[in-house]
């Protein structure tokens, strides 16, 4: 079955999945940036699911980070992807492998829908025999010059692990998934060990790379535990040791946002979980989420969901 049989399959629940995905809750960070995640199968460490772009506040997902292998398939249109200061895009019928604890996130670039599917699975819980996590995966893992790796079908490697992912995803209702998401991950695990030897050997981490992500990381985690507080660009800027020029600078160049806008899209992400996870009133909500006001609150909300807390609450209820 060809990527385009196979998007074509699978429309109906596709659409039926996007509907019922609560995208702008569907990634929680904890204070240390990292994602905390709702695995859709706990005994497995594993996590389906499919989306698109237009679901997420500015068709931007959180910046984040997780131990989880992440491989996102792209159904319809494109995707770019910010992974660890670089940017890449993900076109229709390719995917792209995440490695374990790289900072990324998904976004749009020109406004056009993308509808795809994202599966993570965690390396070490996965319960791999000692010999093949010490000897395959462990490598993979703490590798910091394979932060990612782009997948596409004209690729012989890439098209295998695409289509491991694509009978992954249509086995989601199986009982048997267990057994055939074991039966991927070590697919996948061999072919990626088989194809990015030899780009770790050949591509030496940036040193300056290396310092602008640790300074990035620094000043995220501190806004992911910082931001129901009155934080100002000299306290982000302090928490990467840099000065304020450069922390704005690094901001544009890896998130598109300045610092105060990133630390906004964090208050609202925040308040989004709260509306839906929580009864506190409208003005509990801004308070323990960082906003001066109610009105403030109830303003920058409606300008990044598209709707008031009120509303937003309502639908997810």
């Amino acid at each position: 079955m060809n990527e385009h049989t196979l998007a074509g399959s699978m429309e109906e629940s596709r659409r039926n999945a996007a509907m019922a995905l609560n995208c702008p809750s569907a990634i929680t960070v904890r204070p240390d940036g990292s994602e905390s995640v709702r695995y859709r199968y706990p005994t497995t460490f594993l996590y389906l699911q499919q989306g698109r772009l237009s679901l997420y506040p500015r068709m931007r997902a959180i910046c984040h980070w997780h131990m989880d292998l992440e491989f996102t398939r792209v159904l319809k249109g494109h995707m770019m992807y910010f992974v660890n200061g670089e940017i890449v895009r993900v076109d229709e019928g390719e995917a792209i492998f995440i490695n374990s604890r790289a900072l990324h996130y998904g976004f749009s670039d020109d406004g056009e829908e993308c509808d795809f599917y994202c599966a993570l699975i965690h390396p070490i819980r996965v319960g791999a025999p000692p010999e093949v996590y010490r000897h395959f995966i462990l490598p993979l893992i703490e590798n910091k010059d394979i932060p990612f790796a782009l997948l596409r079908p004209e690729d012989a490697t890439g098209r295998n692990i695409v289509h491991q992912l694509d009978r992954l995803f249509q086995s989601s209702d199986d009982r048997t998934l267990a057994i055939t998401a074991l039966s991927v991950f070590f697919s996948i695990i061999k072919d990626l060990a088989e194809r990015e030897e030899p780009r770790a050997q050949n591509n030496p981490a940036s040193t300056h790379q290396d310092t602008t992500l640790s300074a990035m990381r620094a000043m995220t985690d501190y806004i992911q535990h910082h931001y129901m507080e009155n934080i100002t660009l000299s306290d982000i800027a302090c928490a990467g040791a840099v000065g304020r020029s450069t922390c704005g600078a690094i901001f544009r160049h890896t998130l598109a946002q300045t610092p105060m806008q990133y630390t906004v899209s964090m208050r609202v992400h925040a308040a989004a979980g709260l509306l839906r996870d929580t009864e506190l009133p409208v003005a509990s909500v801004a308070k323990n989420t960082g906003f001066s006001s109610a009105s403030y609150f109830a303003k920058t909300f409606n300008k990044v969901m598209g709707c008031a807390p009120k509303a937003f609450r309502n639908t997810h209820d």
